[in-house]
């Protein structure tokens, strides 16, 4: 009987125990092992937290130097050692606010500052960051700083101090927005772990959940939903983020509509530009054919009398300076219409055939000759106009089916 006890510990030594899966799956939360959401919430905000500070520090550790962001950085950094040292750092602050660059005593000031913000919890020196935000906020509001004129070339005043902290803080914000996902990603992939050893068959679930905690949007719509009953506890990836973008479609569909109405009102000022655009040029067109006209009678004048030749050379000089004259302002038409079609919609402009008209115009100018091109520009302005007609007419239904299909969606999750 020892025996056989004793073959059957040898042969299982090896082996990971698995468990049967988990019976009780509550939510999201729970599948990744969390006891709820808050559990979730203060694990993952106390992990990302303590990053996102090594990552402020690190920044500051970089940016305490440079030129450009020193002066903020270097007060920052005081003003939190400060919050949390008091008088005790304040001969430390002395010399990183007032020692020159490449002084010793500074430089062992500031690895002294960095080394004492690696051990201030991140929540303390958030509070502090929040506290340097808003006085500097309050100080660009108030009346002594507007009042205030530009200062001298090489001189930081007060204000401009404020303003730079206050433009310092915000791209901190900003990094840590861009790195928060990847952080709460990697936090929960840490945290899954052993559970994915241990229950193998729902790694698959985890993995999914994953995806709709780690980002804020989503974990944020998921929380949402699932107190509105839109969406069901244990609801997939895909689930998810369909019933997202559907809901955002209907949510933006009012500024679609808005912003086509006022594509339509663009378009309607486009067409009437352009309307009174080709009338200029067709009747200074008139007006060089009439010219014309003038100038060959007077060239047949000529002709038939010789005595009169001054006289008649004079008026088709006349006619000529004209004629240029129209040659000219047809020409500015023509790019007055150029810059109106730039307005236009870019999926318009192949439909439209903008293209076209550009180049035709393009060579009018070098040539002055208003004849085949200028009939083929006048061509291609009137199939224009004539598809801005239709498009004000016939206004597309894409934003209602849009809608219909999107509420069927969200009905049918």
């Amino acid at each position: 009987m020892s025996t056989i006890k004793a073959s059957k510990f040898l042969f299982n030594r090896g082996v990971i125990k698995q468990h049967d899966e988990p019976i009780i799956e509550k939510n999201l939360y729970t599948i990744l092992g969390f006891k709820s959401r808050e559990d979730f919430e203060n694990k993952a905000s106390k992990r990302v937290n303590k990053e996102v500070w090594q990552l402020f520090i690190d920044c500051f550790a970089k940016e305490i130097d440079y030129a450009a962001t020193e002066q903020v950085v270097k007060n920052i950094v005081c003003d939190i050692v400060k919050s949390s040292h008091g008088d005790a750092f304040t001969k430390t602050a002395h010399l990183i606010l007032n020692e020159k660059q490449g002084s010793k005593k500074r430089e062992k000031a500031i690895k002294k500052a960095i080394g004492i913000l690696r051990k201030i919890s991140p929540e303390q020196a958030f509070n502090e960051l929040s506290v340097i935000k808003k006085q500097a906020k309050d100080f660009l509001q108030t009346d002594f700083f507007k009042a205030q004129s530009k200062p001298l070339p090489g001189f930081v005043s007060g204000g401009q101090l404020f303003e730079e902290t206050l433009k310092y803080i915000k791209t901190l914000e900003k990094l840590s927005e861009v790195k928060k996902e990847a952080l709460i990603k990697d936090f929960l992939l840490n945290h899954i772990s052993s559970l994915n050893k241990k229950y193998p068959k729902s790694q698959g679930k985890r993995e999914d959940a994953i995806r709709i905690l780690s980002s804020d949007e989503l974990r944020n719509f998921y929380n949402r939903s699932v107190e509105e009953g839109l969406l069901q506890p244990i609801a997939s990836y895909k689930e998810c983020k369909r019933l997202y973008d559907k809901m955002n479609q209907i949510k933006n569909e009012p500024e679609n509509i808005v912003e086509r109405k006022e594509q339509g009102e663009d378009l309607k000022k486009t067409g009437r530009s352009i309307i009174n655009a080709i009338n200029d040029i067709k009747r200074y067109r008139e007006a060089i054919l009439s010219c014309k006209d003038f100038q060959n009678s007077y060239i047949r004048e000529k002709k038939e009398h010789p005595f009169r030749g001054n006289a008649c050379q004079k008026m088709v000089d006349i006619y000529q300076e004209r004629i240029i004259e129209y040659q000219e302002k047809i020409c500015q038409n023509l790019n007055q219409i150029k810059e109106i079609l730039k307005d236009i919609p870019q999926e318009m402009e192949i439909s439209y055939n903008v293209e076209e008209f550009e180049e035709i115009i393009d060579s009018i100018p070098e040539t002055k000759q208003f004849d085949g091109d200028f009939d083929s520009a006048l061509i291609c302005l009137s199939n224009i106009q004539n598809k801005l007609d239709i498009q004000l007419e016939n206004p597309s239904t894409e934003l209602i089916a849009s809608h219909i299909n999107a509420r069927t969606e969200v009905t049918r999750l």
